[in-house]
């Protein structure tokens, strides 16, 4: 009988620990849920004496709360103006690494816009056969220079990620297949980028509709007005005026040239001072004084042409 009573005992006490912990357990559950989604509770040196504590965050300035950051209690929210002090701005970071891996503005040609034809030298590894390698390393013996022709789509991404997509047409009559190379243009990989034809597409801001033209058709017209800086530039480097010929500029995103998306008005980095309304109509001198003017004329048919 002794022992039995005794048996019991130590059950009952173990149902009596396990009734605890569990009440700790589902206390301390509900704590953690107030301090991650809803409002939090007041620590209990702010229960007992609120007004000292309201005054002191009155008059501490930013430098004494960053100081101060060990005297908040883990149920405690600090203030606004602690997490301003610890606020990281995107683009500077982007901004640093930008700095560290871009090429000079100088490798890229002037005004290089989709619809360009180029030709694209950088660095693939030699063929080396079928043979075990024991390292992903490869030093520059084992690289060679190779080049591709080909028609720019579009330029996507942003700093030092940014991309070019160049398509061109591989084989000849009904064996012709496109094929799109994806280059960064940032990678130490790439040694030059040449312009074979500058390229008009209007006012496209891209030229996937390449991928839907075949045969004859896979062809963009020449821009005069490019061109002609071209052949500008070339004669001032031969007559040794290098010194007159202003600085390339990166390749844009097709959402930053002109004209400009609506939603940009809505980033926050958007200055309405720096916004210039002359640079949206990016016509040429033949598109505003041909096109635009026959574009309103009306024939007599009235099949042609809009009416005013």
């Amino acid at each position: 009988m002794a022992a039995m009573r005794c048996g019991r005992t130590v059950l009952f006490g173990r149902r009596i620990a396990l009734a605890i912990t569990a009440f700790l357990a589902a206390v301390a559950f509900a704590r953690c849920f107030a301090f991650t989604a809803g409002p939090r509770p007041l620590s209990t040196s702010a229960l007992r004496a609120p007004k000292v504590a309201l005054r002191a965050v009155d008059t501490v300035d930013v430098d004494d709360e960053t100081e101060e950051k060990s005297s908040y209690a883990w149920d405690e929210e600090p203030s606004k103006a602690w997490y301003a002090t610890r606020s990281i701005d995107r683009h500077k970071v982007n901004m640093k690494f930008f700095d560290m891996f871009k090429k000079p503005v100088d490798f890229f040609p002037h005004k290089l816009q989709a619809g360009d034809t180029i030709r694209v030298h950088y660095l693939e590894a030699k063929p080396s056969g079928d043979k075990e390698t024991r390292s992903f390393s490869v030093t520059k013996d084992q690289l060679r220079e190779t080049y591709f022709d080909g028609t720019i789509l579009n330029f996507r991404g942003d700093y030092h990620a940014r991309t070019m997509t160049v398509r061109a047409m591989i084989g000849k009559g009904v064996d012709s297949v496109g094929y799109e190379f994806l280059f960064p243009i940032h990678s130490p990989l790439i040694t030059r980028i040449q312009v074979l034809k500058r390229g008009f597409i209007g006012r496209n801001k891209n030229a996937y509709f390449m991928r839907a033209m075949v045969g004859k058709r896979n062809v963009i017209p020449i821009d005069q007005e490019r061109t002609e800086m071209d052949k500008t530039y070339a004669n001032l480097r031969i007559d040794g005026r290098e010194d007159e010929i202003p600085l390339p500029e990166y390749p844009q995103n097709e959402w930053d040239t002109y004209p400009l998306p609506v939603w940009k008005q809505d980033m926050a980095d958007w200055n309405e001072e720096e916004y210039d309304p002359d640079k949206v109509d990016q016509r040429s001198e033949y598109e505003r004084r041909v096109i635009a003017k026959y574009k309103m004329r009306v024939s007599r048919s009235g099949k042609y042409g809009t009416y005013r």
